[in-house]
């Protein structure tokens, strides 16, 4: 059995930056899905489950890092990992941090690329156990 590629949902209002995310995504391999708007991803994950999820703070409909909050506790997307980006100053970062990662804007490739690698790593493993499971 062959493993299923990674999905990326990348949400962010700002066009480059959600341009550059995108690419970093795809070109390490992740199938990405790119939104706007919170209201957006939230209608898709009603639907689909990511295999991670790069959330912006400030967007227009509210604030990525409440989505954080609320998908921590959310069973279906128990360990599917999420990371915020945000330029937020740093008492709202610390808060996103008590139950998110987050990297700061700008951020640094780097940062980003870290994320995407652990992120894969986890995904192999779950799909490896899966199919010795199957």
């Amino acid at each position: 059995m062959r493993a299923s590629a990674p999905a990326a949902f990348i949400v962010d209002d700002d066009p480059m930056t959600l341009e550059l995310l995108s690419e970093v995504a795809a070109d390490a391999g992740w199938i990405v899905h790119r939104f706007t708007r919170l209201q957006e991803v939230r209608r898709r994950l009603e639907h689909e489950l990511p295999t991670l999820l790069i959330l912006d703070d400030d967007l227009p409909d509210g604030r990525g890092g409440d989505l954080a909050r609320e998908l921590r506790r959310n069973a279906r997307m128990a360990g599917t990992p999420v990371l915020v980006c945000t330029a937020a100053q740093p008492i709202r970062q610390a808060e996103i941090g008590s139950w998110a990662p987050v990297v700061s804007k700008p951020f640094d490739l780097a940062e980003i690329d870290a994320f995407l690698e652990a992120s894969a790593r986890l995904h192999r493993r779950s799909d490896s156990f899966g199919e010795r499971a199957g």
